[in-house]
């Protein structure tokens, strides 16, 4: 089963890629956030079935296929509807799919995208989602624009929790920004990241490590402040970050890790 990381809210287990998270409503009505890759589908549809709810809504915090595989999957088993930011998603005839965009950092799947073209299902946007907007009752999405053209944070107030998607990374509670180089426009990224640190919650859940279940909006705040590092500058401790980011990414979720009861412990310069 998931982890139950506060009433209504589960942090599932079996899939591989981001984290991909359920959350009930106020209505009742169930939200899964991100999907993760592909092959996740079967354990995320288990995980919906075991809890015996309706999902009503695929929330995809940006495009990145690493958030976003399952998607299309999950929508044909359920008829749950996609939302995506606008800046994600491309025009296809009278409606809108997910933009086949392959994130900076995806090195392997870029070079593998130039070289042999794989027949890819679209995945159909169902709810297009510019401005701030509440996708369902209880459930705001806020715009953070930088990562991605189109990303979104998730702010759920009867929890004093925010799903942040690539926002920020989790490393064992501390928080860090992604790297300049897998943005899609940094300067808008970090005053993303000043905004939504005016406004964020006690509880970080993000799409890479530990949910953050304490002292979220303090760390964000502090990690809001910093200027970034100039230039590319490897180091031991960066080296091991992205070692510990790119296991995560590739391991399929399984038994608790941390029970998802991090508390913040301070960001640093990044």
């Amino acid at each position: 089963m998931a982890d139950v990381l506060a009433p209504g809210l589960w942090w599932l287990h079996g899939t591989r890629g981001s984290n991909v998270y359920l959350v009930e409503a106020d209505d009742g009505r169930l939200a899964l956030v991100d999907t993760g890759f592909g092959s996740s589908s079967g354990a995320i549809l288990e995980e919906i079935q075991a809890l015996g709810g309706k999902l009503a809504a695929v929330l995809l915090t940006h495009l990145h296929r690493d958030h976003t595989g399952a998607a299309a999957a999950v929508r044909a088993a359920t008829g749950a509807l996609v939302h995506l930011g606008r800046g994600d998603c491309l025009q296809r005839g009278d409606g809108y799919i997910l933009h086949p965009a392959v994130g900076r950092t995806h090195v392997l799947r870029r070079m593998s995208g130039r070289t042999h073209r794989v027949p890819r299902e679209d995945t159909v946007v169902d709810v297009v989602m510019t401005g701030e907007v509440e996708v369902l009752p209880g459930i705001r999405a806020v715009p953070v624009a930088g990562h991605t053209p189109g990303a979104y944070c998730f702010l759920v107030d009867r929890l004093d929790a925010a799903f942040v998607g690539d926002l920020v990374i989790s490393h064992g509670g501390e928080l860090t920004r992604s790297m300049k180089f897998a943005n899609s426009d940094d300067a808008a990224y970090l005053e993303s990241i000043r905004q939504f640190a005016v406004i964020a919650p006690g509880a970080g859940l993000p799409g890479h490590g530990a949910p953050v279940m304490q002292g979220f909006g303090d760390a964000l705040r502090g990690l809001a402040e910093l200027p970034r590092r100039r230039g590319f500058a490897p180091s031991i401790e960066r080296a091991l970050r992205l070692a510990r980011f790119t296991k995560g990414m590739s391991a399929t979720r399984s038994a608790p890790e941390s029970r998802g009861e991090e508390r913040a412990t301070g960001p640093r310069e990044n």
